[in-house]
């Protein structure tokens, strides 16, 4: 039984060859999923937390909360949210539609203290960012799902943008400490997992240099040439440290906001890749970047993937060039979005500077999960349509 049991997670494993993902069986592989957004890295827009958009990120929560409570009662408020934002249900309500992939954003304060690299637990099995990834690879993979595992917040900040977790900061490229705490983190994520077919891909940074429309001294533009090569500096580093460690799992990275910014991966050194962009265009800017990401995958010999879209006819369009596609995103506390959130609700937001730390907890438990959401079925029905294709 063990044997076949091995066997099995073989086929599950996923490489690139020839500019497409494959399993172990030798068949090609689409991966079609959503991102669990606002789930380990908040984004007061779309979450149940003070602080207006795009002047209040993750670490400003983090902080205040830091300043009244005890750090054991700040983990407890953590925990709470995300056991209720995202759970079991969840992931089956995702595979019940023909879906076979979720893409996880993180950042480093799931697993660490402080940009030096302080962990939370020093025992894997204790820290509560490894829990959290540990139960959603398991769980996922319960439902015959894969696992893309993408750092959304680096040390640092890798943008100007409050995605990141940080605001108007983007540090991590010019501050070795930060690298080395970003590679520290990379290095034990792909120590624990290198052996798990269920994780299709690390994703090494969200959206660097996603710094339009701000200022600053690390404000570079996005579209010029020096804001690349800080960042591809970076995924080389990181996908050096990988390897070391992992020689199997696919990685991807991001081409902010168009392939142009990659490199060519034989150039670099860089093998089993996956080429992403993140495409929040209107449908004709959708067709002509898809049809652009599938002509460079097949020239580069990477797979394709549009990690981030909430423009649905872009399913067909990534379906028509065999791209591999996960929607932003799965749930949101703000009606007012357009068609990003398959569920959507208006529950009280948490206020952290001045609810009590039981208010928090009632805040951010029982009405945070989906059950208590609007379910919006135009969007769930085309997932539908155009995930079993």
């Amino acid at each position: 039984m063990r044997a076949i049991w091995n066997r099995f997670q073989k086929e599950r494993f996923l490489h690139v060859e020839a500019g497409n993902l494959v399993n172990g069986r030798g068949e090609t592989v689409t991966l079609r999923g959503v991102n669990l957004g606002g789930w380990l890295i908040q984004e007061s827009w779309m979450c149940p937390v003070g602080g207006e958009d795009r002047k209040w990120a993750n670490l400003d929560t983090l902080k205040l909360l830091e300043s009244r409570f005890a750090r054991s009662q700040v983990q407890t408020l953590m925990d709470t949210y995300q056991d209720n934002w995202i759970t079991e249900a969840d992931l089956g309500r995702i595979a019940a539609l023909g879906c076979n992939a979720v893409r996880v954003p993180f950042w480093y304060r799931n697993f660490m203290k402080d940009e030096q690299g302080t962990w939370l637990a020093e025992n894997p099995d204790e820290n509560p960012g490894i829990r959290r990834l540990d139960w959603v690879i398991r769980t996922a993979e319960k439902y015959g799902m894969y696992v893309i595992l993408d750092m959304h917040g680096c040390p640092g900040g890798q943008s100007m943008d409050h995605c990141c977790g940080t605001l108007c900061e983007n540090r991590l490229y010019t501050d070795e400490r930060c690298q080395r705490t970003m590679e520290a983190l990379w290095t034990a994520i792909a120590q624990r997992y290198c052996d798990c077919p269920a994780v299709a891909a690390y994703d090494i940074m969200n959206e660097p240099q996603n710094n339009s429309g701000y200022e600053g001294a690390n404000s570079y533009d996005p579209w010029e040439r020096a804001s690349w090569e800080l960042s591809n500096a970076v995924y080389d580093r990181m996908i050096r440290a990988i390897r070391a460690v992992d020689q199997n799992h696919v990685i991807t990275v991001e081409g902010i906001w168009r392939l142009s910014n990659l490199p060519d991966p034989a150039r670099m050194g860089w093998t089993n890749m996956m080429y992403q962009l993140h495409l929040y265009d209107d449908e004709d800017g959708f067709c002509t970047w898809a049809a652009d990401l599938a002509v460079t995958a097949q020239n580069y010999g990477v797979a394709a993937y549009v990690g981030e879209f909430q423009n649905m006819p872009g399913l067909g369009i990534c379906n028509a060039h065999s791209i591999s596609w996960t929607t932003w995103t799965y749930k949101g506390t703000n009606r007012d979005t357009g068609t990003f959130f398959w569920y959507y609700a208006e529950p009280e937001i948490a206020d952290c500077a001045n609810d009590s730390y039981e208010t928090l907890l009632q805040k951010w438990g029982e009405p945070l999960r989906t059950e208590q959401f609007t379910h919006k079925r135009s969007i769930t029905e085309l997932i539908a349509l155009h995930a079993k294709n």
